[in-house]
Order: structure tokens, then C-alpha cells, then sequence
């Protein structure tokens, strides 16, 4: 499993569980005190939130540029974007960390060798994408920054696909660019506003979204990173495509009793375990010759768990 992933999926799950907890729940308008730890620890858990997604992005965009990097194409028969993203963009963005780091007091020698060395492994080889390629253009991702990404990996209409990948998994249909900008605006306000009162819905709501765009971002930055890995020259040079329509899912549902692993859109089941992890692996076992994504839903028919057999 994605390391990445594995983190991003139980960073959130401490937070969801955290908002359980009255700690976190207004009394009486007369308890003030309590009130004013329980406002202060909602915006942090706003601001871990948030920042847990953002390092998401760019830790999975660190893997599937790793998974890329072993191609056996030639670096100039790579898709353009993703040519100038692993040298221009990577060394701006070396830069960038490396005064980053000489402010906080660090070496910023050992930012910019790493990122020198995997800039020149372009002309010559074997082929080290650097981490630095994309998602760190500045100190927060923005909404068109999570877009380009995708555009860089040959993947058309990232926003709207990831709303659709969303809303088949069962997160929701909410329009995710608008979430994820919303999203930054509370984090930000939370960081540095004094009066920001993030509310227990707001933060449950995030954190929901938050799923919705990892997962969405994660099967297409994956199917992506393989389609790249493995494609001829003529396709890393056509048109990038939308590619949410030719993923498909194998659900694990939990119906009180068994954990059910069917098809999506397919009313018969493939087979019924009672326990989790049985009926996780035998769902892999299933997904992994056709290159399906698998996702593991709770009782309620939300998304804990999910897995890409594209780019693991």
C-alpha cells in the first residue's frame, strides 16, 4: 500500500474520531472557558486537516513521479508538460525550499544537490523525476496547482473528474474544486484569524470532502502514472484524456454481517467474508489483473479504505 495513502487515510480517521469527543462540543454559552479550548482545538484540527491533504498530494505525486521514473521511454518522448515540470519546474522549486530551509536555520546544500542530480539524470540517465516536479510551486497547494498536477501526469478535466469519482463511491456530488478552495479559505482563517470559530459540522464536512479529493485524485494520478509507464511514444505526445470513465471499482461492503465484495454497478456479489481483511485481499486478488481501484466502505456506505492496483 501507498504510503501516502496509508498516512492520509489515518491522519483523517483521528480527526473524525477527535470530533466525537466533548472535548471538542460548545457547552452553555455561560461555560466560556471550555468553549475557548474547544474553538481553539477545532481550527488546529482545521489546519491538520487541511495540511494532512496537502502533503497527501504531494507525497502520492512523489510515488506515482517515482513509478514514471522507471519507463522505458526516452525523457524526450515524454509528454511535454511533464519534460519541463522535472527540470525547470523541480529546480525553481528546489530553490524555493532550499532558502526555505536556510531561514529556518538548515543546510540548503543537500535540496538543491538531490534536486541538481535528478535534473541531470534527465540527459543522461537512468531517469530520477524529481519530488520537487509537482505540488511545490509555493507553501500551500491551491485548487489550480491540484489541476495542473494532473494535466502534467496527461489526465484531462481533473475537477470534474475527481467530482465524479467521488460521487461514485458514495462522497457526495459537491462540485470538489469548490470544496477544496473553501477548504484553504478555513484553514487559512484558522491559522491566522483570532476569532475563527471553526464548527464540529464544518471540520466533519472537510473531512469528507477531503476523502472525496484524495481518492479522486489518487485513482487518476495512478491510472495516469501507468498509462505514462507504460505507453509508446505516440501516446505520452497525443491529447490527454479524461480517464475517470475507464477506471473501474470493486467495492467491499459491510452489510452488518459480512464484508461483500462486488463490482460497482453489478448487483451480484463476487463473494462474502466475515472477516475484513479476508474480504479486503480477496478483493485485490480480484482487482489487480485488470488494473481495478478498490474501495472499502463502512455500514453507513462510506469510503474508509481505498486502494489502486495502477500505481499501488
Amino acid at each position: 500500500m501507498s504510503v501516502a495513502r496509508h498516512n492520509f487515510i489515518e491522519r483523517v480517521s483521528a480527526v473524525e474520531d477527535a470530533l466525537t469527543q466533548p472535548l471538542l462540543i460548545d457547552k452553555n454559552l455561560t461555560d466560556a472557558a471550555h468553549n475557548n479550548r474547544a474553538r481553539i482545538l477545532r481550527n488546529g484540527l482545521m489546519v491538520v486537516t487541511f495540511s494532512g491533504l496537502e502533503d497527501f498530494i504531494r507525497e502520492r505525486s512523489a510515488e506515482v513521479l517515482n513509478f514514471v521514473s522507471r519507463t522505458s521511454l526516452r525523457f524526450d518522448d515524454l509528454p511535454r508538460d511533464l519534460a519541463v515540470a522535472a527540470t525547470v519546474e523541480a529546480m525553481r522549486a528546489a530553490h524555493s525550499r532550499a532558502l526555505m530551509a536556510s531561514r529556518q536555520g538548515d543546510d540548503p546544500i543537500p535540496i538543491l544537490q538531490g534536486a541538481a542530480a535528478e535534473v541531470a539524470s534527465t540527459l543522461q540517465g537512468p531517469l530520477s523525476i524529481s519530488k520537487y516536479a509537482l505540488g511545490y510551486a509555493g507553501s500551500n497547494i491551491g485548487a489550480e496547482e491540484v489541476s495542473n498536477i494532473l494535466k502534467t501526469l496527461h489526465a484531462a478535466d481533473p475537477w470534474n473528474e475527481i467530482t465524479l469519482l467521488g460521487s461514485r463511491v458514495g462522497l457526495g456530488s459537491t462540485p470538489l474544486r469548490d470544496a477544496y478552495a473553501q477548504g484553504l479559505r478555513l484553514r487559512n482563517q484558522a491559522a491566522h484569524r483570532a476569532d475563527t470559530n471553526i464548527q464540529p459540522t464544518e471540520l466533519l464536512t472537510f473531512c469528507q470532502q477531503a476523502k472525496a479529493i484524495a481518492l479522486g485524485f489518487d485513482l487518476l494520478a495512478s491510472r495516469a502514472a501507468r498509462l505514462l509507464h507504460d505507453s509508446t511514444q505516440s501516446f505520452a505526445q497525443q491529447t490527454k484524456n479524461k480517464l475517470s470513465q475507464d477506471i473501474s471499482i470493486i467495492f467491499v461492503d459491510h452489510d452488518g454481517r459480512h464484508f461483500v465484495s462486488k463490482r460497482e454497478n453489478v448487483g451480484r456479489a463476487l463473494k462474502r467474508e466475515a472477516d475484513e481483511t479476508a474480504a479486503w485481499l480477496y478483493a485485490v486478488s480480484k482487482a489487480r489483473p485488470k488494473f481495478e481501484a478498490i474501495v472499502l466502505r463502512n455500514k453507513s456506505g462510506t469510503p474508509t479504505r481505498w486502494e489502486s492496483t495502477d500505481c499501488a
